[in-house]
């Protein structure tokens, strides 16, 4: 039997390549160009719609002047636009412009190719217990 630290090495190695690989495939369906970081700032605008730069930097735990830096190519490329928040006329909002809603559409196609072409070849019993188990771990890795 495998000890739980090869164990947690296979797992770390498995995430590992299927990071890269999701990555790769989505840069070939995609006709974008983004670094991993501008994808990981785009991913985060998408799945939280107004989002400020300081709730950015927090979600990343990186500095704010970092974000700013990443910020300003996308918005320079059309990816984002920078609104004045709603509710506080000293902050921003982050949006999606052009480039970042023809981007984000691409992106929901690429997923739903990633179900038809990957995870439909699980149960529904497989997909959950992933699901459960990677939602464990991740919990797990937040309580630190």
């Amino acid at each position: 039997m495998m000890k739980y630290e090869e164990i947690a090495e296979q797992i770390n190695l498995t995430l590992e390549n299927i990071w890269i690989l999701f990555g790769k495939q989505e840069r070939e369906m995609t006709d974008f160009q983004l670094t991993n970081q501008q994808h990981v700032l785009l991913t985060l605008i998408i799945r939280n719609m107004s989002v400020t730069p300081t709730e950015l930097a927090e979600k990343l735990d990186i500095t704010k002047s970092a974000v700013s830096q990443m910020l300003k190519k996308l918005e320079e490329e059309g990816f984002i636009v920078r609104k004045q928040h709603p509710k506080d006329k000293r902050a921003v909002i982050l949006e999606l412009g052009k480039k970042g809603l023809i981007y984000r559409a691409e992106v929901r196609l690429f997923n739903k190719k990633m179900v038809e072409k990957y995870y439909s070849k699980l149960s529904p019993e497989e997909l959950l217990q992933m699901l459960y188990s990677f939602q464990k771990y991740e919990e797990l890795m937040g309580q630190n």
